[in-house]
């Protein structure tokens, strides 16, 4: 097997793509091995087999209430940029040579999940990440997400609404009905542009904007289809106030989330507390 270089050049058509469309996938951005040791990672801490630190557990919610357990019913890993195996997707070479190409080579990780779709999973709403978060401006802002499994329609894979972000709205989000806390989708969402859903191998990776409208299909089929995401800012984003705004609903929630977990901190210092930075590697 051939080694992958520690750097990805994104093109100057690639980069068109983006600005264009507020999405980019690159085929086989990662290897097998490496993507087999996150899912082997997975399944320890969902056996409770390792230490998970701080990594959050999340259910599937609509999962709780059939009986079943483990892998069956954990939809997610939060936080999972400071454990020792996650943190080499987090921090990877290729991945973090991309993301500098987009935002700079001065990085903080903001955001880290591994998400599991457990079969019987629902879908994930239409909804923009920048909802989410308390720091500007929009353009220094990326998410990764990287197929573990194969990524098809059959097992809700990603869909995106192409161009959505170029409109520069942030639209009001609600609770989803039968979705777990903090899983907030655009109210009334009229999308102008027709979906495109993201069929993806593993190790295939897509980069996009955080006002770019997606979500995710329900899971039909008999299999998991797992992925990791990370959302990175510059070092150099700032933070700003939120109250009064679209994203009121959800800095409440993530205070009283703090709250309940002892913690008296603001939705600022929520993310703040949680970021780290990371170093680009240099281009050859």
């Amino acid at each position: 097997m051939t080694e992958l270089s520690n750097t990805y050049i994104v093109s100057d058509e690639q980069r068109r793509f983006y600005d264009e469309n507020g999405y980019l996938v690159i085929k086989g951005l990662l290897d097998f091995a490496t993507l087999y040791n996150y899912k082997r990672r997975f399944l320890q801490i969902c056996k409770g087999t390792v230490d998970r630190g701080v990594i959050i557990l999340v259910k599937e919610t609509s999962l709780k209430n059939k009986g079943v357990t483990g892998e069956n019913l954990i939809n997610k890993l939060h936080d999972i940029h400071y454990d020792e195996v996650f943190m080499t997707y987090t921090e990877h070479p290729r991945v973090v040579n991309v993301v500098s190409q987009f935002i700079g080579p001065e990085i903080r990780i903001m955001n880290s999940m591994l998400i599991n779709k457990p079969p019987g999973s629902i879908s994930h709403v239409p909804h923009q990440d920048l909802y989410y978060f308390p720091f500007r401006p929009i353009d220094k802002i990326i998410a990764t997400w990287t197929a573990i499994d194969d990524a098809t329609l059959e097992n809700g894979c990603l869909y995106v609404v192409p161009k959505s972000h170029k409109q520069g709205i942030l639209y009001p989000h609600e609770n989803s009905i039968g979705a777990s806390r903090m899983y907030h989708g655009i109210k009334n969402a009229v999308l102008q542009e027709p979906r495109v859903n993201l069929e993806m191998s593993p190790g295939d990776t897509v980069f996009f904007h955080p006002l770019l409208v997606h979500g995710s299909g329900a899971n039909v089929s008999k299999h998991h289809r797992k992925c990791i995401t990370v959302h990175y800012a510059s070092e150099h984003c700032e933070y700003i106030d939120v109250r009064g705004t679209v994203q009121d609903v959800i800095a409440r929630e993530i205070e009283d989330e703090a709250k309940r977990r002892g913690l008296n901190l603001s939705f600022e210092e929520a993310w703040q507390i949680k970021s780290k930075s990371v170093t680009a590697p240099s281009k050859l």
